[in-house]
């Protein structure tokens, strides 16, 4: 009974050991030290920043924190855009709209190709992590904290001709970008989705009926153009919405395995 409790007891452990050395954060990117840190219940953000040793000059406002228990939920978004997506191209198709169609299949085909990263946004500058308990919250197994360098472009996307990497114009407003990335015509012409590299999302009002002051994108921020809604009724309601949400879930510094 002895030996049989004490095999037990050190299988029990050996278990245990198992679990906890696949149990893992990994931190990416503009640090001293970056790679992959064990984690136990309870383990917070800083815990991991501090030995990581993130580069004072790193691109704060473009980390990323991809938090594995949102990915189920970003799972279920990616699937909700790419119904609406099929969705508007089929009406498109029964209406001969051709060039809306056409729009539809290029961004179906652009989001199936984006992946489902569980990017959750939050403070990520390690001065701040460490001096506020509230900006320090817990991590999960098989997080991924990304640090990239400052990037120098603004991407434009969505209800254009093509898509366009620019080069970043301090204080320039999103919408003098679009001057030299020309709009489908099949785009909203009165709003904007400006996607900063922190993975906040606003939307902005560009016509002279609903104009808004916004904060010009920052380098390495995203411009999505919403597509027109139909004058006939739309189908679609939430698509730009949540086209535009599920964008800002893509970090600027592409995970390793």
């Amino acid at each position: 009974m002895i030996f049989r409790s004490s095999w037990l007891l050190c299988c029990s452990l050996l278990m245990s050991f198992a679990v906890n050395a696949d149990s893992l954060v990994t931190v990416q990117g503009d640090a001293a030290k970056p790679g992959k840190y064990s984690f136990v219940e309870g383990t917070r953000l800083h815990d991991v920043l501090l030995p990581a040793q993130v580069n004072p000059k790193a691109y704060l406002l473009g980390a990323a924190w991809l938090h594995m228990p949102l990915h189920d939920a970003q799972e279920r978004l990616k699937i909700g855009v790419l119904f609406d997506l099929a969705t508007l191209r089929s009406n498109a198709i029964q209406g001969d709209e051709t060039g809306l169609a056409a729009l539809a299949a290029r961004l179906r085909d652009k989001v199936q190709a984006m992946p489902v990263t569980a990017r959750k946004v939050a403070q990520l500058d390690p001065v701040q992590v460490e001096l506020n308990r509230k900006d320090n919250p817990h991590l999960s197994d098989g997080d991924v904290l990304l640090y990239p360098t400052r990037p120098t472009t603004v991407r434009i996307e969505g209800a254009v001709l093509a898509e366009c990497e620019l080069a970043h114009q301090p204080l320039q407003p999103a919408m003098g970008y679009l001057k030299d990335c020309p709009r489908d015509p099949n785009a909203d012409a009165d709003w904007l989705f400006v996607i900063q590299p922190d993975g906040r999302v606003f939307k902005q009002g560009v016509a002279l009926w609903n104009e808004t002051k916004a904060a010009p994108p920052a380098p390495g921020a995203r411009i999505y153009v919403p597509i027109h809604n139909s004058d006939q009724g739309d189908p679609t309601p939430e698509l730009n919405t949540e086209l535009a949400a599920f964008i800002a879930t893509q970090p600027l510094l592409e995970v390793k395995p």
